[in-house]
Order: C-alpha cells, then structure tokens, then sequence
C-alpha cells in the first residue's frame, strides 16, 4: 500500500501471517527546501504607480549553512527593497541556521511614469549562494 498525504509517502508491505500483518513501514518525506512567501505565487502583489507594497520571505526548513535568496525584478520601473536599504532590481536576503524561520519583508515600489497604462514585473526568487547540502525551490 502507498498512501500520500502531500508532506510524505508510507510504504507498507503486508505479511501472511496474522502475528506479522504489517511487515515494513517506511516513510519518505516529500518535502524540498523550498522558499516560503507570504503571498500566494498564484496571486498579483498590486502596487499603484508611485506607491508600494509588502511582503515576507522564509525558508521552510533549516539549512545546514547560510542561504542567499535574490529577488529580482524583470521591469525596471519596479523595484525592491528591505527595511532601509536602497530599492533597486534585485534585491539578496541572507538566512542563516538560526534565522531560516525568520521572516524578512521585502518592500516592492512602483514609479511613476508619463503614460496611464498599468505595468506588470514578475519578482523572481532564487538561491544564489546555498552554503549548505541542499538547493532551496524557488518562486516567481
């Protein structure tokens, strides 16, 4: 029998004899370091022109070593940005073995332009720098 509850896969081998019913039972866990976000991937973050707007970023399980996630923006009339720090396209957060759950916001502006058409950018979120074992899944 194979049972998958989305977090882990049960493997279970069955035996003949009653005393020895279930025989094996193995657990294989699913779950990829993955980049965590505040915000559905599958939904838009709106920032008017000339305004902005927020989100976190995690990762969902420690890492052995420091982690570098970027983000980065494809147009260049939106840009990203962290507490203080100068807005521009890309943006490193750093996640350590004792900040991985620690959530930090990322703060995404708009500018304002001559034309009243809406403009899109898609923030890329990637690993650039995993000084540990495994790769974090990235998000866009």
């Amino acid at each position: 029998m194979i049972s998958n509850d989305g977090f882990a896969v049960v493997f279970v081998r069955y035996g003949t004899h009653p005393a020895r019913y279930v025989d094996v039972v193995d657990w294989v866990h699913l779950v990829s370091p993955a980049i965590v976000l505040s915000r559905s991937t599958s939904t838009a973050l709106p920032v008017a022109e000339g305004a902005s707007a927020t989100y976190t970023v995690k990762l969902n399980l420690q890492p052995t070593g420091s982690v570098k996630v970027r983000v980065a923006s494809n147009n260049p009339e939106v840009k990203v940005k962290t507490g203080s720090g100068t807005a521009g396209s890309t943006l490193d957060l750093t996640f350590g073995t004792g900040t991985w759950n620690d959530a930090q916001t990322v703060t995404v502006s708009a500018d304002s332009d001559a034309d009243f058409v809406p403009d899109t950018a898609r923030l890329r979120h990637t690993t650039v720098n995993a000084d540990t074992s495994a790769e974090y899944d990235g998000a866009a």
